[in-house]
């Protein structure tokens, strides 16, 4: 009898996950409300609450569940290309791509600072594991002998070049003249004259 019910719970939580990621990605972030995704799903809200306290709980779950995946998927592209040069481009593509596939998750995920110190805790975990990889391909293009601390500013320049990139991808194309396919080209020629210029 036990199992049963947390089976039936099991079902009910992976429905609301299911029903509020459809509408976070029809909706964005303003159109979701625990109502709506209750009557996505099939219960009721008070059901919800017993797995999610509140709509940035479920929101975060989302996030997290999003940015996991998109970081296992970008880093199995990575490992099948040999060149770092190529590696450097798949990870600006994927991120380009995830920021114009799914805009509210990534302004969620990469540009805001989350109140709660738990979320934010986790978020620098992932996102610590997240730049090893790429720090390791940004290490093979530069010369044998760059110090490590110029390492990690290029990464850190190179990413930031990337972020601001997307965010205005995502809030202001227009006024910048970006598509995504000049975002990216943007973006390689900041990567090429960071990680080509001498040090």
């Amino acid at each position: 009898m036990k199992e049963i019910k947390q089976s039936r719970e099991q079902g009910l939580r992976e429905r609301i996950i299911e029903a509020a990621g459809k509408l976070f990605v029809d909706k964005g972030y303003e159109g979701v409300s625990m109502r709506r995704v209750a009557e996505e799903a099939g219960c009721s809200q008070m059901a919800m609450y017993r797995h999610f306290a509140n709509k940035e709980a479920l929101t975060q779950h989302l996030c997290a569940q999003l940015y996991s995946g998109f970081t296992e998927k970008m880093h199995r592209e990575i490992k099948t290309v040999d060149q770092p040069w190529e590696r450097i481009r798949i990870f600006v593509l994927a991120l380009l791509d995830f920021a114009v596939a799914y805009p509210d998750h990534y302004t969620l995920i990469f540009l805001q600072r989350h109140a709660n110190p738990e979320v934010f805790t986790e978020r620098e975990r992932l996102g610590q594991e997240f730049l090893k990889g790429i720090r390791r391909i940004v290490r093979d293009i530069l010369p044998a002998d760059t110090p490590a601390a110029i390492v990690d500013m290029r990464l850190r320049q190179i990413v930031t070049c990337l972020h601001g990139t997307a965010g205005l991808l995502i809030a202001h194309p227009k006024a910048y003249g970006l598509s995504k396919q000049k975002a990216v080209k943007d973006m390689e020629d900041a990567v090429s004259c960071l990680l080509k210029a001498n040090l």
